[in-house]
């Protein structure tokens, strides 16, 4: 099985309250006679995407001074699903875990935010977020890093929410992945591969992935293994049927 964690892309889709709205513009379409050739305005920190310890640290790595390995390893995903609304995950929180939160491991925290975004005022400034205790805690532990599926690592609005968790992790050089989903199928305990690849941006402290998680042995079948991932919200999807239809 194949998991996608990724979340789409798509003209105001939601991201971190403050920024311009993403937007993706046709310059020109095969429909007319032409190639089809798309114009995309994005915020790095939007929709599924990585940090670089240079988003809050100017003296660490950006994306393209990181490795490839850092982007890649084992994860388990964890349910911390039913917590309040800007609840601050607390190292308390985690040790309810901790058999799954080991060396090396990227940590994957469903919330249940990713199965509820879109534009509302609860999802863009409520979700619960990583405090500074609690990672703290994940450092402790030696993790490989932690994907959350609210919009950010940190809380909002409130500045020490925001920055406390990302200084930390980020200081120390672990992952950070923001923006995803996480299917409950993967809330068994099961270690997993992992992969989130960044564009290769030059200069930023953010890049947009597809994120991935995998069974073992999967890469070695021969047949196409199965894909789980969000579904596309239908007002979204049903505008490339509009311009597929015939003249």
């Amino acid at each position: 099985m194949i998991y996608d964690l990724s979340q789409p892309h798509y003209n105001g889709a939601p991201q971190f309250p403050g920024q311009p709205p993403n937007s993706t513009e046709y310059q020109q379409f095969a429909a007319e006679g032409e190639a089809t050739v798309e114009r995309c305005t994005f915020i790095t920190h939007s929709g599924s995407h990585v940090d670089a310890p240079f988003h809050y640290l100017p003296e660490l790595p950006t994306i393209s001074e990181l490795p490839l390995a850092h982007f890649y390893g084992p994860c388990v995903a964890i349910d911390l699903q039913g917590l309040p609304d800007e609840h601050g995950i607390s190292a308390d929180d985690l040790r309810r875990h901790e058999s799954a939160i080991t060396t090396n491991t990227m940590i994957l925290i469903k919330t249940g935010w990713g199965d509820r975004r879109r534009n509302t005022k609860r999802f863009l400034t409520c979700w619960p977020y990583m405090s500074g205790d609690g990672a703290q805690y994940l450092l402790d532990r030696g993790v490989k890093g932690m994907g959350i599926d609210g919009l950010s690592t940190g809380g909002y609005p409130e500045k020490h929410a925001e920055s406390d968790a990302h200084k930390l992790l980020l200081g120390a050089k672990k992952l950070l992945l923001e923006d995803i989903h996480i299917p409950d199928a993967l809330l068994d305990g099961k270690r997993r591969f992992f992969a989130a690849l960044p564009i290769l941006i030059v200069n930023t402290g953010g890049a947009w992935v597809r994120a991935i998680v995998w069974d073992a042995g999967d890469l070695e079948r021969e047949d196409p293994v199965h894909q789980v991932g969000p579904q596309i919200p239908e007002a979204v999807a049903a505008q490339i049927t509009l311009m597929r239809e015939p003249a």
